[in-house]
Order: structure tokens, then sequence, then C-alpha cells
């Protein structure tokens, strides 16, 4: 009985990757719980998907309204909805969708509620790729981040199953399986590379090479204005608060914000580049076509 559900499951799950299977402009759904985070960890790999053809849809959870500085958070909200959606054109990205759940303050939005939302754009986008946050990660204390990709891993598998959220499949929204998952994060997890289990039935490390996408890459990230302003200031009050200083910050404007950001971001890709043959990279946790399937099913 095994035997038969796995290569049953196998078949089918193959057929996703089969030829012509995505020819029609594949869809890639990322997942977000604040305007920079997919950017900074997975803004190079969806880049590259999309100069290959795909089109990409950003879900952004939160409304990022806290992340300023001397703006009230209404007026923060505004301006980073816009920044977001810009920095998504400079990627290529089809359209932000802006879910509106206020920053910092996921832990009270109930689980089922965000994951069953996202059910429907899963369903409605019938993504054949996802990026969402990786909720296993360590040392993010931006928890924010934890909640929502939670929720939206659940809703990855929730959404292919036709007994969650029976009502969405009266008004056409029927159950679509996404056969390739991308957990990102940032790159500080010093564990973040360890193997954990199997290769069968524990996402893959994957690295992927950004070198051609980094500088669209660098230019999104350096649309958010208002957030990369405040991370600014926050880090010059930081080091004035203990009598030091950081070259470039005596006079904090857009070209000292722009060079604040550069550095960052190419710290980033490096440190996820490590190791490896490339210069500049992302890192993931992966699952496609053989996730939870033994080898043996697959040949």
């Amino acid at each position: 009985m095994k035997t038969t559900v796995l290569t049953a499951l196998a078949i089918v799950l193959l057929s996703w990757m089969a030829p012509g299977a995505c020819a029609q402009s594949p869809v890639v759904l990322v997942v977000t719980a604040d305007a920079g985070d997919y950017l900074l960890a997975a803004g190079g790999a969806v880049a590259e998907m999309i100069s290959k053809g795909a089109t990409a849809y950003v879900i952004r959870v939160t409304n990022d309204e806290k992340d300023s500085w001397d703006l009230k958070p209404e007026e923060t909200a505004l301006r980073t909805r816009a920044e977001s959606e810009d920095a998504g054109r400079i990627l290529g990205v089809r359209e932000v969708i802006s879910m509106g759940y206020r920053a910092a303050e996921m832990a009270d939005v109930p689980f089922t509620s965000l994951r069953d939302r996202l059910i429907v754009y899963i369903r409605h986008y019938k993504p054949s790729v996802m990026f969402i946050p990786n909720p296993y990660t360590e040392f993010d204390r931006v928890l924010d981040r934890y909640y929502t990709g939670r929720a939206a891993e659940d809703a990855w598998r929730a959404a292919s199953l036709e007994n969650f959220a029976p009502p969405f499949q009266e008004f056409g929204l029927k159950p679509h399986l996404t056969p390739q998952l991308y957990y990102y994060a940032q790159p500080v997890d010093p564990r973040r590379r360890d193997p954990e289990s199997t290769s069968t039935f524990v996402p893959e490390v994957r690295i992927v090479d950004i070198g051609a996408t980094f500088d669209k890459k660098l230019k999104a990230i350096q649309a958010l204005r208002t957030i990369n302003y405040s991370m600014t200031m926050r880090l010059k009050q930081r080091l004035t608060s203990t009598g030091r200083k950081l070259p470039g910050l005596d006079v904090v404007n857009e070209q000292a914000v722009s060079a604040l950001v550069e550095q960052n971001v190419r710290g980033l890709a490096r440190i996820a580049a490590s190791g490896t043959s490339h210069k500049m990279a992302e890192e993931f946790r992966y699952t496609g076509v053989s996730f939870r399937i033994p080898s043996k099913y697959l040949k």
C-alpha cells in the first residue's frame, strides 16, 4: 500500500516538472512580512526568475508603519506602501499586494486567519514557485517574519487540499499544488547550512548565484527610502550613545544612506556566497519535486 501511494504521489509531482508543464510563463508568488525582507534575502533569485520569463507577485503582509524616523504611523504606512511598489517594479514584479496588518503585532493575528487569506492568493495565482520567510531560522528579532513564515508554510500545504476552505471552491478557487518552495532568511544564523536529517524529508540548502541581478536587487532595496533613512538614523543614534562614529555618517543625506545600504547588501551577498565559487549569492532551504519522495521512486 505504501509503495502504491508513494509511486502515485511521485507521478503527480513529476507531472508538474514535465516539459511544457510551466511553458506558459511560470508564476512566482513571494510572501514577505515587511517591504525589505524578501528583497534582502531573495531579491536576486526572484529577479533572475523574472528575467527568464516568470511573472512574479509579492504579498506584503504588514504596513511597515513603525519603520520610520520623525514620521507618524499613517504617513509612514503611505510612504512605505508606495516605495515597496516602486521596489517591486525595479525588480520586475507584476504587482505588490499589501494585506494591511499592523507591523510588530502579528502575534495577535489568528494563525488560521492569516493562513486562509494566503490560501486565497495561492489558489488565485496558481504559482509554480513560492518564496516564504523561513520560520525555523534563528537570531532574527523581527518576529513578524516568524509568524508570517509559519502561516505561509501551512498555506502552501493546505492550498492543495480540497478539504481546506471548501467555500473558496464555490468561487473558482480550486485546490492548487505549488511544486517548488524556497524558504528565505538573511544569512545571520550560524547553523543555517547544517544538515538536519535525511535529504528526503528536510528542505535542502540551495545557494543561488545573483551576480547577474545584484545591481537590480540593490536599486530595488535603495528605493525603500523611508525604511533606509530610519535604519541609518537609528544606527547613528546607537553609535553616538556609546561614543562611537561611523565614517560617512557625519552628515546623513541621500548619498550617505545609499552608501550604507549598498555596504549592507553587498556584505549579505558575500556571506551567502562564502564557500562557493560565486561572488554574490543568496541561500535558501528548498523543497522541490523530490521532497518527501525517496529517490528510488523518482527513477
